[in-house]
């Protein structure tokens, strides 16, 4: 798998593009802004964008879809009703970028529509969690919710996994379990 990471000035956000090593069929992930450095990303490595997967609908996510869209004839795949969509996404479904398989875990709290992407040990987490920390929230309720999808979809994954979070650095589900003040019981 290739796996290049991008820092956008939208909310420092940060965007990915995943690729299938064998087939060069790519995916971007989370694009906050679109800036010609993804751009010439995807063709100085003659990658074919085929999709992008949205972890959330905030617009530092997703505030660079139409002008992505413009310039590549790419679908959008997100939770149901999300920006742009045209794949609706729900838990437990496998979406095949190349010979890559993604899965998809619904993953509610920071936003209700918030959905993650596990693809071998790598996790795309969107604003679920972060590094020593997790994602804001508006209310109590949510809060359970985000701490909920953590202990339920996230933690069980396995000490090894790479969390890639929407801001920060990557991180460990181990480090997270041993360090993260809101995770630990």
């Amino acid at each position: 798998m290739i796996l290049e990471h991008f820092l956008l000035s939208v909310n420092e956000t940060n965007c990915y593009v995943i690729a299938c090593s064998d087939t060069n069929e790519a995916a971007v992930i989370d694009p906050g802004e679109w800036n010609d450095q993804i751009s010439s990303f995807l063709s100085e490595h003659g990658l074919d964008l085929k999709l992008v997967l949205i972890t959330h609908s905030h617009h530092d996510h997703t505030g660079g879809l139409e002008a992505l869209k413009k310039e590549w004839n790419v679908s959008v795949a997100a939770s149901p009703g999300g920006t742009s969509t045209d794949r609706e996404l729900a838990d437990g479904d496998i979406v095949e970028v190349g010979n890559l398989r993604i899965k998809v875990l619904e993953t509610p709290g920071h936003t209700e529509d918030s959905l993650t992407f596990v693809i071998g040990c790598d996790v795309f987490c969107g604003d679920l969690m972060f590094a020593g920390s997790v994602g804001g929230v508006s209310d109590q309720e949510s809060f359970d919710r985000e701490i909920c999808s953590i202990r339920d979809k996230i933690l069980p994954l396995g000490d090894d996994m790479i969390l890639h979070p929407g801001h920060g650095p990557a991180t460990t589900v181990q480090l997270e379990r041993i360090f993260n003040p809101f995770l630990i019981p």
